[in-house]
């Protein structure tokens, strides 16, 4: 039979109320000496409190919605370790979704959430101009916090990212610096605010460089390898530098895409980087496996879901955030695709 409050209240010599407040760890009227007693009987008799009442109590849940677009993307790992670090210490859990590039999906990720009660939401949005999701959130007064994407309709929210188009500058810098004249940009959807955010910082460089616009060739892909290979493999019979060789760069907007970008110049038997230096976006952990190993520009995906769990809950506790958009700093990896400089 199920330990109830009662039960711990009989043993302890205590009110049922104090257990409740020992429970909800309320201080009022509960001494130092009888909340350590009541303590100990909990654990001797193996207690365990039933979330739903306590929720009812409390006005929370104790938990958390974390809605990402593909949980197969070797990205999000790391963002949800950071996020649950933070969680866990504060006694939260995490109902996890993935809205698989679905922003109905999505939607309705959001809907459920809200009938388990949860005290906030972190989003990872599949789109970049839908607020439908954010309506249904505001009309219940549930904290939000963006991770990643941004939605450009609803702009000034809180948020955490990082810098994409400074990352993508320094991708593209690089490339420059080790003597490309004709690049292939690998971007992903291009509707999505990260997608817009590394073109930009590409073409800033490229830009900067004097540089012909010209000599851009690209391609959009859904960040998976096969797609990387796809496009790579669409420019690499179109004509362009002495040689045949159409391009004698490529960047891609995330590490797969670049991924999949090697396996197509491999198969041409183009040599990487003596003959085309490749660069990604992301620093995921097959970036580090691949042969030669991937030249990235590394997002601090840890500390960037900490960041996001901590924001989301201050908001819940209701205080006010300075900083309310925090944006990290991207760091350039280099690794075997690029030549030594």
């Amino acid at each position: 039979m199920r330990t109830t409050i009662a039960d711990i209240a009989r043993e302890a010599g205590v009110s049922e109320a104090t257990v409740s407040r020992v429970l909800n760890e309320r201080t009022e009227g509960v001494g130092a000496a009888t909340r350590a007693r009541v303590k100990q009987v909990m654990a001797r008799m193996e207690f365990e409190p039933c979330g739903v009442a306590r929720g009812l109590a409390t006005g929370k849940s104790s938990s958390v919605g974390l809605v990402i677009p593909d949980v197969a993307d070797p990205f999000f790992p790391l963002l949800i370790r950071g996020i649950e670090d933070v969680l866990r210490r504060r006694g939260y859990g995490l109902f996890l979704c993935d809205s698989d590039l679905d922003i109905r999906r999505e939607e309705e990720h959001v809907r459920m959430l809200l009938e388990k009660r949860v005290d906030g939401v972190i989003l990872n949005s599949t789109l970049s101009d839908c607020d439908c999701q954010l309506d249904l959130l505001e009309k219940r007064s549930v904290p939000c916090v963006m991770l990643d994407r941004s939605i450009e309709v609803r702009p000034g929210g809180a948020g955490v990212y990082v810098d994409n188009r400074k990352g993508a500058r320094m991708a593209t810098e690089l490339l420059v610096k080790g003597g490309a004249r004709r690049l292939l940009f690998i971007n992903g959807p291009e509707q999505l605010s990260v997608c817009k955010l590394r073109r930009l910082g590409m073409e800033d460089a490229w830009q900067e460089a004097g540089l012909d616009p010209a000599a851009i060739r690209r391609g959009s892909g859904d960040y998976s390898v096969e797609s990387g290979e796809r496009v790579a493999e669409a420019h690499l019979d179109a004509p362009g530098l002495p040689g045949g060789k159409p391009f004698d760069a490529v960047f891609a907007a995330n590490d797969r895409m670049a991924i999949g970008a090697m396996r197509a110049l491999k198969r041409h038997g183009w040599r990487i980087p003596e003959e085309i230096e490749v660069v990604g976006f992301d620093d995921v952990e097959p970036a580090r496996l691949v042969e030669p190993p991937l030249t990235t520009v590394a997002q601090p995906a840890f500390a960037m879901g900490r960041k996001s769990a901590e924001l989301l809950l201050a908001l819940i506790d209701g205080k006010k955030p300075r900083q309310r958009m925090i944006v990290m700093e991207p760091a350039l990896v280099l690794r075997g695709t690029t030549r030594p400089r």
